[in-house]
């Protein structure tokens, strides 16, 4: 959803990318589906789905745990009453991180023969609007083009893609190159690290122009982030606004809702994702 608009611009396939049933305790099943839920796979229209999703859910979090040692490193530079290693330990400890593929579908004729205007952020946002995700550190493979036939083509319009709020708000165009993986910050590693890492504000604008007519995107995500009862609270002596600013308010595309909106200290993430989610569907 996007300003009260229902995205149909693509289609999701969710699964824990790391192990297919994290949590044998039914009643937490019950309570927290999102969460903990055993994986369901296609196996008989496509068996080799669950062992490709899988290897390469758990290559994006072995690598996500490399970078978060990193950011963590930086944070307790900066932020003395942080528990060390906190983004590290959130993510090697999670049971239930969320890999999910991502198509996205080819846009009709007329909006292929339309094309779009750079100007305005609006425009940059026809594949997935502008959001900040919420968990801690997400992954991103570069994406692959395929086109009516089902054949993986080049990207027909080199000004589609991701793009991204930068620091400063500037709209940037990211390019993750074949041979790469790309990371986010999401809003979870902002609140714990007080404010120190900003969550990214990011969207996909879709391929126009003629070349683009039938060509759909394909990518995979995969969001590290904590169990549902990890609380979200920030490090001794940082406060609210620290939490609160950047990313998290002034620079934050028309249409996304505050962080502020939907976070309190007192808040577990169980709770925090609730919320996040309802504001946005």
């Amino acid at each position: 959803m996007s300003e009260g608009k229902p995205d149909f611009s693509k289609g999701s396939y969710y699964n824990n990318p790391i192990a297919n049933r994290p949590v044998d305790d039914e009643e937490i099943i019950k309570q927290y589906p999102a969460f903990a839920h055993p994986n369901i796979w296609p196996a008989e229209d496509l068996p080799e789905l669950e062992p490709a999703f899988l290897d390469m859910g758990r290559l994006l979090v072995d690598v996500g745990l490399l970078v978060a040692r990193q950011c963590d490193k930086f944070v307790e530079k900066r932020c003395t009453g942080i528990v060390p290693s906190k983004l590290h330990s959130i993510i090697k400890d999670c049971r239930t991180p969320k890999g999910r593929l991502l198509h996205y579908f080819a846009l009709k004729d007329e909006e292929c023969d339309a094309g779009t205007s750079p100007e305005g952020e609006g425009e940059f946002s026809s594949w997935c609007g502008w959001h900040n995700d919420h968990g801690s550190l997400t992954a991103l493979v570069p994406a692959m083009y395929i086109d009516k036939e089902g054949k993986e083509v080049p990207n027909p319009d080199p000004t589609s893609g991701l793009y991204i709020k930068s620091r400063s708000g500037d709209v940037v165009k990211g390019v993750v190159p074949l041979d790469h993986i790309a990371f986010q910050i999401g809003e979870t590693a902002c609140v714990h690290s007080g404010g120190w890492l900003h969550a990214t504000p990011h969207c996909v604008r879709g391929a126009t122009g003629p070349q683009a007519k039938g060509v759909s995107r394909e990518t995979m995500a995969v969001f590290m982030e904590p169990e549902w009862a990890e609380p979200m609270n920030v490090p001794p002596g940082r406060t609210l606004e620290d939490v609160t600013h950047g990313s998290a308010a002034q620079y934050l595309p028309k249409g996304v809702p505050t962080l502020a909106s939907r976070w309190k200290p007192e808040h577990d993430f169980g709770k925090f994702t609730e919320i996040t989610l309802t504001s946005y569907y």
